[in-house]
């Protein structure tokens, strides 16, 4: 699906803004499968990817049933991660890697909302 979602993104997305897109979809697609508390082991994730003039957004439905999980509430900075651990940088990789993270419910459902900008950043 990361590869799926980051193919398409890369038509629209500069080289910088791509890899950045790749990280954030790979980090909680993988925190949802891995994380979330759903009482339905085949419950499907719904995803959605927009292109808009500036931005390419994906948009993250949480399966229904599953507890919501805001990862802005939980994100730790990298800055201050041991650079040995094996985990717990997804969080805070999505956060460097999005130029805009929003999680609300939708529905019976919550929905995470990550944008990357098509500027490229600089420095």
């Amino acid at each position: 699906m990361v590869q799926l979602l980051s193919a398409k993104a890369g038509r629209v997305l500069p080289p910088e803004a791509q890899g950045r897109f790749a990280i954030c979809v790979s980090e909680a697609l993988t925190n949802l499968v891995l994380h979330s508390k759903n009482s339905n082991p085949d419950a499907q994730i719904q995803i959605e990817l927009c292109e808009q003039d500036t931005a390419v957004t994906v948009e993250i439905y949480d399966p229904c049933g599953a507890d919501p999980f805001d990862l802005r509430e939980y994100a730790t900075d990298l800055s201050k991660l041991d650079v040995m651990a094996e985990s717990g940088r997804g969080l805070g990789l999505i956060m460097a890697c999005a130029d805009h993270v929003t999680y609300d419910p939708v529905g019976n459902k919550h929905r995470l909302k990550l944008t990357i900008n098509k500027e490229e950043r600089v420095g």
